[in-house]
């Protein structure tokens, strides 16, 4: 896009652009206006890189820092080798220049946002939960709000340089000359085939190991010299274990001999103990097998009180189901006692019963006859009854007036609809009932 395209993409943005943004619009500038121009990338990819704009002026390449809005007053070749020499170069900057600082509290370091609050001209209303703050934006701005400034700081001070960003000019990392990004360092323009080497950067990095050397060096000294010490009373040692030594092999023969006169002795005892072990072993042999013979008989004991308690057991059990047989047979021979006792009882009730019955059973006969003649002659005129009942339905059925009232029954069962229309319509006058129906 254009830069007034950029500008006016800027001004809209709630965000700012880092400072490869902000020198690639520079270069945008320029390049409308018939400059040549370049952005130069530089640092240690990482942990921090920073882009600046170089333009061709009057045959002279400038420096120019849009991210922080500085120039520089040397071209880029004195501007390197002052870098080179180990003096950083003062940009110019404006002192009116304010930028706005725009922090999330939700990802921005605390010590950051500490650094604000106390170095910040003013703070402005925030905006959709962002805080926004007005500062003068400058190299030491960004150094306090950074977090990879530390990381940075220790990369530099490893190679000798001190803790100022420009030095990080002395490492190209990419050339953007309008149309491609160069990023091979002997293709580069303007920087490729520069030696960017620094004496005093390299001058302080063989000091500082030449000064760990020497440390080194010291420490290894105090070390041989207490090596030496160490070895003189080992040495002194040695030779007095080597005179404790021989006092030791002349004891060690005295000791010899007695040892081999205690040895004899010792084996004397030996052969005498293992004798005595032999009978000992022996007479434990026999006591084992007397044992195992008494632990049998002692089996065979306890098996047979076993039986005899098993025994002893069953009979006491049989004599007490027999005692129980026994008492509920005494039990049922009492019973039966009572019971027969009752039934003597109850014969005598029942033949005295018996002969009172007696006088009641002739009597009892005689109606009984009785009753048995009536019925049959109940019966009998039942059967004539039913007899007449027969003979006289006959008699009606075959009677002229059964005739007529069948044959009336027939005819009336054709004129029935005639019959059924006509006590329809006098309902509907309203007349009483009278007529055919009557």
């Amino acid at each position: 896009m254009s830069y007034a395209d950029m500008t006016a993409a800027l001004a809209h943005s709630k965000l700012g652009v880092l400072s490869g943004g902000t020198a690639l619009a520079l270069w945008r500038a320029c390049h409308e206006r018939g400059l040549r121009a370049w952005c130069y990338e530089f640092g240690f990819p990482q942990s921090l890189t920073h882009t600046v704009t170089i333009v061709e002026i009057d045959e002279m390449l400038h420096v120019h820092d849009a991210f922080f809005n500085l120039s520089y007053p040397l071209a880029l070749d004195g501007m390197l080798e002052s870098l080179r020499s180990g003096n950083a170069v003062t940009g110019e900057r404006e002192g009116r220049d304010r930028k706005i600082y725009i922090a999330d509290p939700a990802r921005e370091p605390a010590q950051t946002v500490r650094w604000l609050e106390s170095h910040a001209d003013d703070e402005l209303e925030p905006v959709d939960g962002l805080r926004r703050f007005e500062l003068l934006w400058n190299p030491e701005a960004f150094a306090a709000t950074h977090p990879s400034i530390p990381a940075v700081s220790s990369d530099l001070s490893a190679r000798g340089y001190p803790g100022d960003l420009q030095f990080l000019m002395l490492h190209p990392v990419a050339v953007f000359d309008g149309e491609r990004e160069h990023r091979d360092r002997s293709s580069m323009p303007l920087v490729g085939g520069r030696d960017l080497r620094s004496p005093v950067a390299e001058l302080r990095v063989a000091m500082r190991d030449l000064a760990a050397e020497r440390a080194n060096g010291a420490k290894l000294i105090g070390s041989i010299a207490r090596l030496e010490a160490e070895l003189a009373d080992a040495n002194s040692q040695v030779a007095q274990l080597a005179a404790s030594r021989n006092e030791i092999d002349e004891a060690s023969v005295a000791e010899r001999e007695l040892w081999l006169q205690q040895k004899v002795a010792l084996q004397a005892q030996k052969n005498a103990l293992e004798g005595e072990l032999l009978q000992t072993r022996q007479r434990l042999s026999a006591v084992t097998d007397l044992r195992a013979q008494r632990d049998s008989q002692i089996a065979q004991l306890r098996a047979e009180i076993e039986d005899t308690r098993q025994q002893f057991e069953v009979q006491r059990e049989t004599i007490a189901e027999l005692e129980a047989e026994n008492h509920s047979l005494v039990v049922q021979l009492e019973e039966s006692r009572r019971r027969a006792g009752s039934l003597e009882t109850e014969i005598s009730a029942a033949q005295t019963h018996a002969i009172e019955i007696t006088h009641y059973v002739a009597p009892l006969v005689d109606e009984l006859n009785k009753l048995r003649q009536s019925l049959a002659a109940e019966r009998t005129r039942a059967i004539d009854a039913e007899r007449r009942a027969t003979a006289l339905e006959a008699r009606i059925a075959a009677s002229l007036s059964a005739r007529l009232i069948a044959r009336w029954r027939r005819s009336s069962a054709k004129r029935g609809f005639f019959f059924r229309a006509a006590r329809r319509r006098k309902r509907w006058q309203g007349n009483p009932r009278n007529g055919i129906e009557n």
